[in-house]
């Protein structure tokens, strides 16, 4: 079972786990700094609490915690490796905190589950080479040349038939 939790700045909510709800409302400190109803969504899509703390000498100290990370930090578990693990949100949606979605991956899986695209084109994998498009792709750090296409939008297609082949049917 999953509980909605209502966010300050925003019609949506933010979704989680009976047991996640449960610790989020008894824990001292995040009860006692108003976490849940101060909780709100970033520009980015997720849910997070921030506030500042003003000090003795006239500064503040500002404290962010964002709820994906702190779910995942307390309730999932991370494997034993050598490199920086971070919070991936399986379906991409941000405010889906629920344990099934999270989990800890390498950058690299990260970025490669994330569905947003900054080049002109407007497909993930795709360059532009002359008059033709290529698809490129990298793993494990090796450029993966797929081949030249008339077409942006055959050069996506090779790209998701490798990504698929390679990462599962599930990676973007």
């Amino acid at each position: 079972m999953s509980v909605k939790l209502k966010l300050k700045n925003s019609k949506e909510t933010a979704q989680v786990d009976d047991k996640v709800a449960k610790f989020l409302n008894e824990n001292p400190y995040l009860v006692k700094v108003g976490f849940l109803a101060n909780l709100r969504r970033h520009s980015r899509g997720y849910a997070f609490f921030q506030k500042n703390w003003p000090l003795g000498d006239g500064s503040y100290k500002n404290e962010t915690i964002y709820l994906h990370k702190l779910v995942a930090e307390i309730f999932c578990k991370k494997k034993a490796t050598k490199e920086r693990l971070f919070v991936n949100v399986i379906n991409n949606n941000p405010l889906d905190c629920r344990l099934e979605n999270l989990e800890f991956a390498t950058r690299s899986v990260v970025v490669r589950n994330v569905n947003k695209t900054e080049n002109k084109f407007g497909y993930k994998g795709v360059i532009k080479s002359g008059n033709k498009f290529k698809a490129v792709l990298f793993n494990n750090r090796v450029r993966l040349d797929l081949g030249s296409f008339n077409t942006a939008a055959e050069a996506s297609a090779a790209y998701k038939k490798k990504t698929a082949e390679l990462f599962g049917k599930g990676k973007k």
